[in-house]
């Protein structure tokens, strides 16, 4: 039985929240996108945690792209710019939650073998495990949630994502702003 939160995600991640949702940000569009996509996402962490939580586990969702890359490659020699390019997320973010992690005990820094002066992130024998036995099993379940819940006239959510990310990150949005001024 799915709770009614991830009832919520999942109306929300494929677009009927809005059905059920009127208000000042939805009906602003583009001009409160920014808005929309942030409340989007602190619903979406907060349900993943309440997730987390209800499972006992002890994880921030923010820390899902470091980990999930570092535990599920933990042969590769991934430095926090390689991480930063791999996630498309900026090195400073990176370099944040790798310290977090450090601090939880998820990650350490070591000296590369090949070059001297590069610094590679790797899991600690902790988080491979809590990924093998805890997180694993949750984030399976959570692709296979929004995955089978994917309304039939929405096959192409996720190439319609990655297109408007693309359009976004390709001629800055403030400089086609500034031309109709």
């Amino acid at each position: 039985m799915v709770s009614n939160g991830l009832n919520c995600f999942i109306m929300a991640l494929f677009g009927y929240y809005g059905a059920f949702m009127s208000d000042w940000i939805s009906q602003m569009e583009g001009l409160a996108l920014g808005s929309r996509l942030r409340r989007f996402s602190d619903h979406l962490s907060s349900e993943i945690n309440a997730v987390y939580k209800a499972k006992k586990v002890d994880f921030n969702p923010r820390h899902f792209p470091v980990i999930s890359l570092i535990c599920l490659n933990p042969n590769d020699q991934l430095s926090i710019r390689d991480i930063a390019e791999e996630t498309a997320l900026t090195h400073s973010s990176i370099s944040q939650t790798v310290t977090k992690l450090e601090e939880i005990g998820l990650c350490k820094r070591e000296t590369s073998t090949t070059d001297e002066r590069r610094i590679i992130v790797r899991p600690t024998d902790k988080a491979l495990e809590l990924v093998e036995v805890q997180l694993k099993p949750i984030w399976e379940a959570i692709q296979t949630v929004t995955n089978e819940n994917l309304p039939s006239d929405a096959t192409g959510f996720w190439p319609a994502l990655s297109q408007a990310e693309d359009i976004m990150y390709g001629e800055p949005l403030s400089r086609k702003i500034l031309k109709l001024l």
